[in-house]
Parts: C-alpha cells; sequence; structure tokens
C-alpha cells in the first residue's frame, strides 16, 4: 500500500533545509509559496529572497532531496519565481 502524500509530509521534510545565510529553514523563511501534490508528484513554487542568491542551486537541490525522501514521492520540480526588475 502506498503512503497518500501530504502538504504537512513535504513542509516537514522542507524544514530541514537551512538557509546558510539567514540560518532559518525555508518553510520559516516563506520561501515555499505553493505546493502542488499529484499523487506521487511533488511541485513546489518558491520565492527565494533575492533573484541573484548566491546559494540558490544549493537551496533548491536541497529542497528536491528532501521532498524526495518523503515516502510516497517518486518525482519533484521546483519552479522558482523570479523578481521582475525594472
Amino acid at each position: 500500500m502506498t503512503t497518500a502524500v501530504t502538504e504537512a509530509m513535504v513542509l516537514d521534510a522542507l524544514r530541514k533545509v537551512i538557509d546558510p545565510e539567514l540560518r532559518h529553514d525555508v518553510v520559516k523563511l516563506g520561501f515555499i509559496q505553493e505546493v502542488e501534490i499529484l499523487g506521487d508528484y511533488v511541485h513546489l513554487d518558491i520565492q527565494l529572497t533575492t533573484p541573484n542568491c548566491p546559494f540558490a542551486e544549493s537551496i533548491v537541490q536541497q529542497m528536491k532531496d528532501a521532498v524526495a525522501g518523503v515516502q510516497g514521492v517518486n518525482k519533484v520540480e521546483v519552479e522558482r519565481a523570479c523578481m521582475k526588475e525594472d
């Protein structure tokens, strides 16, 4: 029997991902804008503190790895929202 993936499970996993500059987890920092779950697929919409965050790629990879570790998850995608520059 497969475990149904819930938003709470995903957010709990993401709380283990710490921004190295701000030293808080990505959930507490409000980086997670939306969590969409379709069976074993999880799509995250995120917004980092700045579009040129030096740790962006590392943070995104850690988010993917954390969510992929949730029982019942087989595919994870992370979409970064981009701030418009004038």
